[in-house]
């Protein structure tokens, strides 16, 4: 080859891979652009499947007492290593059989920790657990929220999980 060959061959390479690389950005760039789209959309739906999770997982445990003859604490096989090393996580429910604890203090937490398993994150993002009280209300509940507003009430007095609402 002459070198003039060889140097229109290497101006046709590197043209090539300029042209497959400004492809490859293009299609990144789209790509971004729509997941930010719809990243609201992805959120929301993933936070449902957490609220039905957790309402699956309440009536579970309820089924599991009423198995168990209704004691105070319900005994379930767990994956993780509770503090005493066993293997069983141990549930308060109340008198109905929901999930609940006598903490006031910290109540929609451990609700939560019983209930999951889990911390409270979604998507690496803290999940706000507090518990909801009115001077005329007569059961307070537990909701659950993510910082882009969306949220799910638990009601622990008759084990009704709400849908996955839109605070704004």
């Amino acid at each position: 080859m002459t070198s003039l060959q060889v140097s229109e061959k290497n101006e046709k390479s590197l043209t090539e891979i300029i042209v497959v690389i400004v492809l490859v950005a293009l299609l990144m760039a789209s790509f971004i652009f729509y997941f930010f789209k719809q990243q609201g959309q992805i959120t929301r739906a993933g936070f449902e499947s957490i609220a039905q999770v957790f309402s699956a997982r309440v009536t579970g445990i309820r089924a599991q007492w009423f198995m168990d003859s209704q004691p105070d604490v319900v005994n379930l096989k767990s994956n993780q290593v509770q503090p005493d090393g066993g293997r069983v996580l141990k549930v308060q429910v109340n008198k109905s059989g929901w999930v609940d604890t006598n903490n006031e203090a910290l109540s929609c937490q451990i609700i939560w920790q019983y209930v999951m398993e889990a911390p409270l994150l979604y998507m690496k993002e803290p999940v706000g657990a507090v518990l909801v009280e009115y001077e005329s209300q007569v059961e307070p509940y537990c909701q659950y929220s993510l910082s882009s507003g969306e949220y799910f009430t638990y009601h622990r007095n008759n084990g009704k999980v709400s849908e996955v609402k839109l605070a704004y």
